[in-house]
């Protein structure tokens, strides 16, 4: 699939429903941790001499739900992909968008707790080599 590139403004467009995403992917994280650690413990109670379980029926009920919830999980982030963007930390709430400043590629970074897109890092930066964005180097028009 080719590169979406994307401008702030296309990229301020998504926020609200990004913000509204990634507010749901944080619970299904959350969700399944749960589950996880269910299933973990229930391991921990042991195994009867067949080798199965001694709360087998637990354990499969809480891996049911662990299933469903990571399938739901990566549902949504495959929409959020499908529109170009790519989630890098659910529990931070980041998401990169693709786009160029002066023949660059870099990525627009945007963290659920801000209001709007406002930083961009490099390709291999992430997170921690985040800068704000200039008015001269801001990708306002599709970059070519």
């Amino acid at each position: 699939m080719a590169t979406r590139w994307f401008t702030v403004e296309e990229a301020n467009r998504l926020v609200p429903k990004l913000r509204l995403m990634l507010e749901k992917l944080r619970d299904m994280q959350t969700q399944a941790r749960a589950r996880y650690e269910e299933m973990r413990d229930i391991r921990e109670v042991g195994y009867r001499k067949d080798g199965n379980l001694i709360m087998l029926t637990d354990y499969q009920l809480a891996k049911r739900e662990f299933d469903e919830v990571v399938g739901e999980a990566n549902q949504l982030l495959g929409e959020i992909n499908q529109v170009g963007c790519r989630v890098t930390d659910v529990e931070m709430g980041l998401v990169d968008f693709p786009t160029k400043i002066d023949g660059q590629e870099v990525y627009l970074c945007w963290q659920m707790d801000e209001r709007e897109v406002s930083f961009f890092h490099g390709l291999d930066e992430g997170y921690t080599g985040r800068r704000p964005l200039s008015q001269s180097s801001d990708p306002s028009s599709p970059p070519s």
